[in-house]
């Protein structure tokens, strides 16, 4: 008998157990209507999430490609402007040469000549003599063309300084 009690209370116990872990059926609708709404309001949730992180991939998108076509032109345009300076600098060197061959062929013809001028005496026309007779190099005219190629070489430590920023992000 001792055993059969311990059954029933048992099994008794067993069942109150079960039926309080449970809510009354009048309770189990509501709870039911509540938990529906709470996972129609996640759903709801993530999707505007959703909707926020498809706008922000395309303008990040949009964003990279201004980029792109911003340094795509800012990098012809550099590229232009050094090449424009490459022309100056090669022009400035054949006119420098030029004028020194010119200078050099005066001074031959004048000591081939048989009734020699003193060299002391300043060639006619050519600019680098000195009423002295002594020869005086002309400005290299490079001054100006160092400090444009300066300017660049700028530029391009400062656009080294924007890529190391980009890298760290």
């Amino acid at each position: 008998m001792a055993g059969a009690g311990r059954q029933r209370g048992g099994a008794g116990g067993s069942a109150e157990r079960g039926r309080a872990r449970e809510p009354p059926r009048e309770h189990r609708a509501p709870l039911g209507k509540e938990r529906e709404a709470a996972k129609a309001e996640e759903q709801q949730q993530s999707e505007e999430l959703l909707k926020q992180m498809t706008a922000e991939r395309q303008k990040m998108v949009w964003e990279w490609q201004e980029l792109r076509g911003f340094l795509e032109e800012q990098e012809q345009r550099l590229l232009s402007q050094l090449e424009e300076l490459e022309r100056a600098i090669v022009q400035r060197r054949d006119e420098g040469i030029c004028t020194l061959s010119w200078e050099i062929s005066l001074l031959s013809e004048r000591g081939g000549e048989k009734g020699q001028q003193p060299l002391s005496q300043p060639l006619q026309g050519a600019g680098s003599t000195r009423e002295d007779g002594t020869f005086w190099k002309p400005e290299p005219g490079f001054v100006e063309l160092e400090k444009r190629l300066s300017d660049f070489s700028l530029k391009s430590a400062h656009l080294q300084e924007v890529l190391l920023g980009f890298k760290a992000l």
